[in-house]
């Protein structure tokens, strides 16, 4: 396990007696507004390794609640088993306090809920319950590919097997072209090529037909693809990738708009107990996306703001769903992997 604590610490104790008195009566409101929670550190599980986008974007936003709660994240990381590990760990070992959150890779960690057997349900023990963001799903054929639309790359997938390259089964690109596969007849092999890189390779290189990703992905190699449609329309990305055409308004298909969203947890058990809690988190996470600071965040990092979105629990709970649905729909062939 590693753990790592920010460089903030928290803001000194106020003295006790009139003294005391006083300086609370002149501090900052935000710290006047705390009520009793939080009083300590906040533990943040994170089921990906130490350095990557979670993480990334995880102490963004800690980086502005801090300022907010008065108090400071500590990070825990727990990769393996597509999330399970870490998942595992938060809902069966982590105290059910409100000084534990988890931050998400939503869509594949709940894809790896919905296709293995685990100790922990959704939205049971684990509640997702702020998105803070998420960068659509697209699918891209290289430049000098023969494939120049998404009807085209349907109607090559209805006279054989089209091979289509993907980071990992367990992906929200897999069920995807999974959904559309089976929504026009086309026959689409989903091949795992173990990341982001050697997946579009694949397609560049022409060693698969086509690959699916994240639009992030896509409108990093410029004009070595070719975009040919979107799960998730959204002006910001679109605007970057030529405006493709979305999946469903092509073919009047209903697939649910799929994306890489990431977001907050707690314990169920915190979040339907603990009001106090529960009302303070969301006040304050809700608050940090109209903060200019979040921005300047990601921009000191050099991490894309435009996906940046908030969803509540309900829309947390809508992609809970629906990825769950479409994932045991196609259990057996993601489970290849």
């Amino acid at each position: 396990m590693k753990r790592t604590t920010g460089t903030i610490t928290r803001r000194g104790l106020i003295r006790a007696g009139t003294a005391g008195a006083a300086v609370a009566l002149f501090a900052p409101s935000v710290l006047r507004a705390q009520g009793s929670y939080p009083t300590r550190n906040i533990n943040v599980v994170i089921a990906t390794g130490q350095g990557g986008g979670a993480e990334t974007t995880a102490r963004c936003f800690t980086n502005v609640l801090r300022t907010d709660l008065g108090v400071d994240f500590e990070f825990e990381f727990h990769p393996g088993a597509g999330g399970q590990v870490g998942y595992e760990l938060y809902a069966n070992r982590r105290d059910k306090d409100g000084y534990n959150l988890l931050y998400s890779n939503m869509h594949p960690e709940i894809i790896t809920f919905a296709t293995q057997e685990t100790t922990y349900d959704l939205p049971g023990d684990i509640i997702h319950f702020a998105k803070t963001g998420g960068t659509p799903i697209v699918t891209y054929v290289g430049a000098n590919s023969p494939i120049q639309s998404l009807e085209q790359l349907v109607e090559e997938g209805k006279k054989r097997t089209v091979t289509i390259a993907t980071s990992r089964l367990p992906h929200p690109g897999t069920i995807g072209m999974l959904s559309l596969a089976e929504a026009t007849g086309a026959d689409f092999n989903l091949i795992p090529f173990g990341g982001g890189n050697p997946t579009s390779m694949a397609a560049i290189t022409g060693e698969t037909d086509a690959a699916v990703l994240t639009a992030g992905v896509a409108i990093s190699l410029g004009d070595q693809v070719r975009i040919l449609g979107t799960f998730r329309p959204t002006p910001e990305f679109d605007a970057q990738m030529g405006n493709p055409p979305g999946v469903n308004s092509v073919f009047g298909t209903s697939i649910p708009e799929l994306e890489l969203s990431q977001g907050w947890a707690m314990h169920t058990e915190v979040w339907n107990n603990m009001p106090e809690v529960r009302e303070r988190l969301v006040t304050a996470i809700r608050a940090a996306f109209d903060n200019p600071e979040l921005k300047a965040q990601f921009e000191a990092v050099n991490y894309p703001f435009e996906g940046v979105e908030y969803g509540d629990e309900t829309v947390c709970a809508e992609i809970v769903q629906n990825t769950i649905e479409l994932a045991r729909r196609y259990k057996d062939r993601i489970r290849e992997s």
